[in-house]
């Protein structure tokens, strides 16, 4: 496993059973007998919430898989576990008792409320309502171990609006550099988390930072660098990556439990309130970003789609299907016409947002590539990868049919020797920035490749 994606999965730090996807519409397995309460969805939730974890495609222990009714009534290696009308002869019933041999779930045991709510919901005919899996868990209360001193990564990167400071996610804090400077002076430190800064997002009129944690978002304020304050509502774990819209008033944030669904919130700025929420990925939501116009929001997902979003109604526009892998970061040029997506897959790929067609696809196959960035005039795309190499790429040319040949003018950067996580190029292309896990902001000349040394903090 790349060390980006080992990273993704420490520092969401969720605990829990998972989610997964699953038919839309509402059906009975058998028939319901008279008079029996038939609200299925608290017997869902059990599934859901302890179920779903380990018989899922990828993961069907005893080759059961429990994310659809169909999948869920073909069985595994012990048969159908569900005889609808009677829990007392069903396997699902019997392996969650208390004395059960084998039981089910491992190493802990259903409350009586849960193992009820499964008792009825089978003998009430079994009723499948697909949509508990749409929902959002609820929050777990956790308990955070220290993290160690020395563990000092850099897990996101994210400049203003003026490019004249960079924000840095460093270990639990965010440094602040001015960047108008040659010796690039830290102007100050956000502290106020105790878990890792997994997420960084500044409005575009400059006046706000976010920094995500685990189950909560802190709202700075950019020119004085104090905290206003903490979004946590409804979040269930890491926020994994965050965005504002356009007009600065709204943030959208990812989490999701340790290889569970992704979710997508938006947070009202200035009352902290949740907005909305909705299930964006069947895995993990890696990467955000939100066009230049603001009217499309862009993510990449654990499951190893692109999908692309209606910003003003959170209505899915198109998606974007080829990775064989995690998609770990996304971008947009600058008429929103193309994305790039980068992949664990080891490639990246660039598609058409009108067609849906990919386009281009770039680098050589041999390193999974950890993080990409448009420059804002649309004219290069700098990618790295989770082997410590990068490339800068100019003049794309398409391709139809996703075929393979030299897609755009390459010029590498000096390579380093640690895996970088995240990386921003500014306006003009002449610096790019990149954080890495040793802690360190890595920079290099835009035009030439050469490495420009360290950013010194």
């Amino acid at each position: 496993m790349p060390p980006r994606l080992q990273l993704v999965i420490f520092s969401l730090c969720a605990i829990g059973n998972v989610l997964a996807g699953a038919a839309t519409d509402t059906k009975p397995i058998g028939p319901s007998p008279a008079g029996a309460a038939t609200d299925p969805k608290p017997a869902m939730r059990v599934l859901r919430d302890q179920c779903v974890g380990c018989h899922k495609p990828g993961k069907a222990k005893g080759g059961l898989l429990l994310t659809t009714a169909e999948k869920m009534m073909k069985g595994g290696d012990n048969g159908v576990p569900v005889k609808p009308g009677k829990a007392a002869d069903s396997l699902l019933y019997q392996s969650v008792l208390a004395d059960a041999d084998p039981h089910m779930p491992p190493k802990k045991n259903l409350t009586a409320a849960e193992i009820t709510a499964l008792k009825t919901w089978i003998d009430s005919g079994a009723v499948w309502d697909a949509k508990v899996f749409d929902e959002a868990p609820a929050p777990k209360q956790v308990k955070l171990a220290a993290m160690p001193a020395n563990y000092q990564p850099v897990l996101a990167l994210v400049l203003s609006p003026d490019e004249k400071r960079l924000a840095i996610a460093r270990a639990n804090a965010v440094v602040i550099v001015d960047l108008t400077k040659p010796e690039r002076p830290v102007l100050g430190k956000l502290e106020g988390q105790t878990e890792l800064v997994s997420a960084l997002a500044w409005s575009r009129d400059g006046k706000w930072l976010v920094s995500g944690g685990f189950q909560r978002l802190f709202v700075w304020d950019a020119s004085t660098l104090k905290q206003v304050r903490v979004l946590n509502e409804s979040l269930i774990g890491s926020i994994t990556t965050a965005v504002f819209d356009a007009s600065g008033s709204a943030v959208f944030a990812a989490d999701g439990e340790t290889g569970g669904a992704g979710f997508i919130r938006k947070f009202d700025l200035a009352t902290g309130k949740l907005i909305t929420t909705w299930k964006a990925h069947e895995d993990n939501v890696l990467a955000l970003r939100l066009s230049p116009k603001g009217d499309r929001l862009l993510s990449g997902g654990a499951d190893k789609l692109a999908k692309l979003w209606d910003s003003a109604n959170n209505k899915l526009v198109s998606f974007y299907e080829g990775h064989t892998s995690h998609v770990l970061s996304v971008a947009f040029n600058k008429d929103a016409t193309q994305i790039a997506t980068a992949g664990a897959d080891r490639e990246v790929k660039l598609w058409n947002t009108t067609s849906g067609e990919q386009e281009t696809s770039l680098g050589d196959k041999k390193n999974a590539f950890t993080a990409l960035a448009w420059s804002p005039d649309g004219k290069t795309l700098v990618v790295l990868t989770g082997k410590g190499g990068g490339s800068l790429y100019t003049d794309f040319v398409r391709h139809t049919g996703g075929e393979r040949s030299e897609g755009a003018k390459e010029r590498k950067l000096t390579s380093i020797t640690e895996t970088p996580t995240s990386v921003v190029i500014t306006g003009d292309s002449k610096t790019v920035f990149a954080g890495a896990f040793d802690g360190k902001i890595y920079v290099w000349d835009g035009a030439t490749g050469k490495s420009g040394g360290e950013v010194k903090m």
